[in-house]
């Protein structure tokens, strides 16, 4: 495997990470101290399912907290509280705030200030112990970024997309990024999963998977086109599992993380079939799901 291929994609995981997490932080503003900003303000994708969704966002510097979250304007329907738990799963002080305020802006500021002052109690806890070990040079390693964004990412006939977008930094040799799909059923509220695919252990449907795997490294690797995918992996290839699926308008993308089945400097690998390639292996759910 190239050396180049991993430098780079370590630079660029670092910095993609990061700036697809801020791209979504709407109007909230980077200060040089401890203030904060809530924004809201329709998505861009309008209603759905009957639902105003609003976006949120707290800001803080120092020691930086970028958080954002779009979340429908109420609750009360299927699909408006299985999104209000799955944003208050995610941000556990959300659902507290807001059981407590029943206001969403109120409550994902107080989240947004729970986290930042939790950080700081940690950052002077690692400094103290650093101090008492006569660490030089301690401030860089206490530069520490917590981002994430809970985005509605497409807005279909029969379905929601949300991506869980974050990158955190609390000390150590580097960050570490993730990209997490989750797709609501409109109807029900409820998750869709693999309980929409069949004949996902077929060879047929395995030959295509992996081949679109290994097209994902190689397109890091240009230099070297007879690496075989078992190269790039940290697992067995027989062990590859399908993993974190969620459903677009046009495809399917099957999500790792980072160190799931590769090195890190390989990023957050991903498999995207488009429907016309994921129809042998849909049940008939999955088929109305996707218009067909």
């Amino acid at each position: 495997m190239k050396k180049t291929f991993f430098t780079l994609a370590a630079v660029l995981l670092l910095f993609a990470s990061c700036d697809r997490v801020r791209q979504y932080l709407g109007n909230a503003k980077d200060s040089k101290d401890d203030a904060t900003e809530t924004a809201i303000g329709s998505s861009e994708d309008g209603q759905s399912a009957g639902l105003q969704f609003i976006h949120l966002s707290y800001c803080s510097a120092d020691s930086t907290v970028s958080i954002s979250a779009d979340v429908p304007a109420s609750t009360g329907t299927a699909l408006s509280d299985s999104i209000f738990k799955y944003v208050g799963n995610r941000f556990e002080a959300f659902a507290t705030n807001y059981s407590q305020s029943h206001d969403a802006q109120q409550a994902f500021q107080a989240t947004g200030e729970h986290i930042y002052n939790q950080m700081q109690s940690e950052i002077a806890e690692t400094k103290a112990e650093m101090k008492a070990d006569h660490v030089e040079d301690i401030d860089p390693m206490l530069n520490w970024n917590i981002e994430n964004n809970l985005a509605m990412e497409h807005d279909c006939e029969h379905y929601v997309t949300y991506t869980d977008v974050g990158y955190h930094y609390t000390g150590g040799a580097h960050g570490i990024g993730w990209i997490v799909g989750t797709t609501f059923n409109k109807e029900t509220g409820k998750r869709i999963g693999t309980e929409i695919l069949k004949n996902t252990d077929s060879q047929a449907f395995r030959t295509m998977f992996q081949a679109k795997l290994l097209d994902y490294f190689k397109e890091g690797d240009s230099e070297n086109t007879s690496n075989t995918l078992s190269e790039y992996l940290l697992i067995d290839v027989n062990d590859l599992q399908i993993s974190n699926m969620r459903i677009t308008d046009k495809d399917f993308i099957f999500q790792y993380q980072p160190y799931e089945i590769s090195y890190y400097a390989a990023g957050m690998p991903a498999v995207i079939l488009t429907f016309e390639q994921m129809k042998p292996y849909l049940t008939a759910e999955g088929l109305r799901l996707i218009g067909e």
